[in-house]
């Protein structure tokens, strides 16, 4: 089955939706327009099925359905040390491409040595990647998988320490797949070169992730300095298994409150323009460290990380700023 740029496997879909009687699909937001589309596939093959209409940032973003007794993610890799009630089947979307585009990315390498990393739906060709530089002369490192994980060389945009672990042994690092996010997260843990081969536009990127990288901080730096004005913090929490961390939302409590600060709890699922309405001056995220990045131009109101934060209140070094991640 085709969806957008992708791949997905019917015969394993069909599998994995016949092991449960109340079936529902998840997808994530790229790939929620295609709802349809895979409801009436299931239907023309005997199984009606649900659609969870819901925000889906990952295979962290599940919460407990007491009417449903499978849920099939499409387009996520599982994390393998969650434990997911109802089950959860990963049925991945891939793309699939010829690994030779990435020698336009070799003369942007620095160095002789360099480090690998992917994301869901292009971590199947990393090996032959690997294969294909060290061909040209390079030496290659690829990171060993971490708990939230499945594959070696696959980062998160909650999780990139399988790029951090092999951080000393390389030069730069090489980042397959589409999009920024995930290089910018890379390049602002690491503070090396960072090169995209985005293997669905056939483009290379190089120098603007630095660019992009140090806009994105300056406005991240903005928002901190505005949050100095700030008495009221509400501290969001969410119940969804991958992303739940009310030990780290207690701890920021106690923080922000020996700083002179009101500091509360709150527990929302999915973060949205409701907040714009609550009387709280600024709102901080344990819930996945993407909210208050790439949705921060949705509000009108401030939201931090745990990190900023702490820069916020001076627990933390401005020079230290990094991505929030959940390890």
């Amino acid at each position: 089955m085709k969806l957008k740029y992708y791949e997905v496997d019917e015969k394993e879909l069909l599998q994995e939706a016949k092991k449960g009687k109340r079936i529902a699909i998840k997808l994530p937001n790229g790939l929620s327009c295609y709802a349809c589309k895979i409801l009436s596939f299931l239907k023309n093959n005997g199984i009606d099925a649900i659609f969870l209409a819901e925000s889906c940032y990952g295979a962290c973003d599940f919460i407990f359905y007491d009417d449903i007794d499978r849920i099939i993610c499409i387009g996520e890799a599982e994390m393998p040390y969650l434990c997911y009630k109802p089950p959860v089947s990963f049925i991945e979307a891939k793309y699939d491409f010829d690994v030779k585009f990435i020698e336009e990315a070799l003369p942007f390498i620095e160095g002789r040595k360099v480090g690998v990393a992917s994301i869901t739906p292009f971590i199947h060709k990393i090996e032959e990647c690997k294969k294909f530089i060290e061909e040209k002369g390079y030496k290659a490192f690829i990171g060993d998988k971490s708990r939230r994980t499945a594959y070696n060389g696959q980062i998160l945009g909650c999780d990139i320490s399988s790029a951090t672990s092999i951080a000393n042994n390389v030069d730069s690092f090489l980042f397959i797949g589409d999009g920024f996010f995930h290089p910018l997260a890379l390049y602002i843990a690491v503070r090396k070169p960072v090169i995209v081969a985005n293997p669905i536009e056939k483009k290379i990127y190089s120098k603007e992730i630095e660019e992009m990288a140090e806009k994105m901080i300056k406005k991240r730096y903005a928002h901190i300095a505005k949050a100095t004005e700030c008495e009221k913090f509400g501290i969001i929490v969410t119940k969804k298994i991958g992303q739940r961390r009310l030990q780290l939302a207690n701890r920021l409590k106690k923080m922000l409150e020996r700083h002179q600060k009101e500091a509360f709890l709150i527990f929302m699922n999915d973060i949205n323009e409701a907040i714009n309405y609550f009387d709280f001056d600024c709102y901080v995220s344990t819930a996945c460290p993407r909210v208050a990045i790439d949705d921060a131009d949705r509000y009108e109101k401030l939201i931090l990380t745990p990190i900023e934060i702490e820069i916020l209140l001076g627990e933390r070094k401005w020079e230290n700023y990094g991505f929030d991640q959940i390890l």
